[in-house]
């Protein structure tokens, strides 16, 4: 991996988190009224599942400025350096039967879509189920995890890496042709503050809608996004499933177009484009 030099470093450095001055100027009602800042954690989720077994109430959040340990689906990892991103996680405890967990993970994207169109001026796809793409490079990802915590009660942590502040020339070489940032999209930096606090109160609104109306409430938005629409690609789940991407469906899935076979729905896993 290239090591960012003290300049890359410094070019990123824009803004600091004030936990003090962002609780003063929440507007969201529940998400991040209990909100745990720290400078450095390992995963921001870990610490959210560890608050969420000692009873920490739905809506808490956990937000750092940098995590040595940052993961993404399917335990890839996510570069998480200080000053330049959002590296933040929402508990919910969710009044949800089972099937109705999975689109949680739209949910969020769609709510950070929102928010982050207008801060670079540039529409955002969504790469079911979970990456956020600028230019068709990766400028945020959501990682949905659950758990069953004392009482017996089902918990579930939503995740979100946003690239804000980093230069090129601070992404690794293995990232350099894959992500971006809204720094690099739009040609100035963001503060990341106001931009933290507009994401909290979208997410919490969708997440409402969702619980009051359903997935209606976000699915077309995140159907109007949809990356890869009539590119071929391979799901890992069903293992070696293929198709051209189509369209989400109402529950969430990714529909697969087949030559001569019926439409494919994936419903967990991930997908890559056939080489």
């Amino acid at each position: 991996m290239k090591r960012p030099s003290p300049s890359d470093k410094s070019a990123g450095l824009r803004d600091r988190y004030d936990a003090a001055r962002m609780r003063a100027k929440l507007s969201s009602r529940v998400f991040g009224r209990v909100l745990e800042y720290h400078e450095r954690v390992g995963s921001t989720n870990d610490v959210i599942l560890d608050m969420a077994e000692q009873a920490a109430p739905h809506g808490t959040v956990c937000l750092a400025d940098e995590q040595s340990a940052g993961r993404g689906r399917r335990g890839y990892g996510w570069f998480s350096p200080p000053g330049c991103g959002i590296w933040a996680s929402v508990l919910l405890r969710p009044r949800l039967s089972a099937a109705r967990t999975p689109p949680l993970t739209l949910c969020a994207a769609a709510a950070v879509t929102r928010v982050l169109e207008p801060a670079a001026g540039e529409q955002v796809k969504i790469k079911w189920p979970n990456d956020l793409l600028m230019g068709g490079r990766k400028v945020a990802g959501i990682l949905a995890e659950s758990r069953i915590v004392s009482g017996n009660e089902p918990v579930i942590v939503i995740g979100m890496g946003i690239n804000v502040n980093q230069t090129r020339a601070q992404f690794p070489d293995e990232l350099s042709a894959s992500a971006t940032s809204l720094r690099i999209v739009s040609g100035r930096p963001v503060g990341r503050e106001a931009l933290f606090l507009a994401i909290l109160d979208a997410f919490e609104s969708a997440y409402g809608y969702y619980l009051a109306n359903g997935t209606v409430s976000f699915l077309a938005e995140v159907d109007a996004r949809l990356a890869w629409r009539g590119m071929t690609v391979e799901a890992d789940s069903p293992a070696g499933a293929a198709g051209r991407v189509s369209r989400i469906d109402e529950e969430g899935g990714l529909v697969l177009d087949r030559q001569d076979e019926e439409p494919l729905v994936i419903r967990s896993g991930s997908i890559k484009l056939r080489s």
